[in-house]
């Protein structure tokens, strides 16, 4: 009973170490042979913080972002002449909306003119970033109807910095209808 009892709970982690499917890690991508584009650290800061919004800052968090777009734009002048990026995930809080605008802000560092859009229809959060009403005019607007001028629904919020943010606006009934009807299209060939 004793042996039994000490090797139950190593079968069980056995099981779940077993099944496990996360990434958890770099190391996890490299056996897929993915590519790794750029590696951002973990970093515990307040909401501000974690914005970089000086241009020559040359914190660790910074610079990792110029990194990434540094690869970003190598890949792009190679692969595509493409000038969307889209970053998204599969869960909430994995920090979609802090990366794409702290990769904005790098774009914008160089002199990049820069039109971040917030598409998270369901979880807005970019708002939080930049001291936003989150219900102001925005995508859902001109999704839900393309005669509406998106561009007056733009805002710099950040001084001395080529970037123009659309947020998402006031939460829909059904993002997804909006999301595929065609309008986010005509917006991004627009821009």
């Amino acid at each position: 009973a004793i042996v039994i009892g000490f090797f139950v709970p190593f079968i069980v982690l056995y099981f779940i170490f077993l099944f496990d499917n996360k990434i958890h890690s770099k190391e996890d991508l490299e056996k897929f042979s993915l590519p790794i584009v750029g590696e951002i650290p973990f970093f515990d800061l307040s909401e501000k913080e974690k914005v970089f919004t000086n241009p020559t800052d040359r914190s660790i968090i910074s610079e990792s972002y110029r990194m990434l777009m540094s690869n970003i734009r190598y890949l792009q002048s190679n692969e595509s002449k493409s000038n969307v990026i889209l970053i998204t995930s599969s869960i909430k809080g994995e920090g979609k909306t802090l990366n794409a605008l702290n990769l904005a802000l790098s774009f914008s560092s160089i002199g990049k003119k820069v039109l971040l859009i917030g598409a998270d229809l369901r979880n807005p959060q970019l708002h939080k970033y930049i001291d936003y009403d989150k219900n102001v005019p925005g995508l859902v607007d001109y999704l839900f109807d393309k005669k509406i001028s998106w561009k007056k629904s733009l805002i710099s919020p950040f001084e001395n910095q080529t970037l123009d943010i659309l947020l998402s606006g006031p939460l829909p009934p059904n993002p997804l209808n909006l999301i595929n009807n065609g309008n986010i299209d005509l917006l991004l060939n627009e821009a």
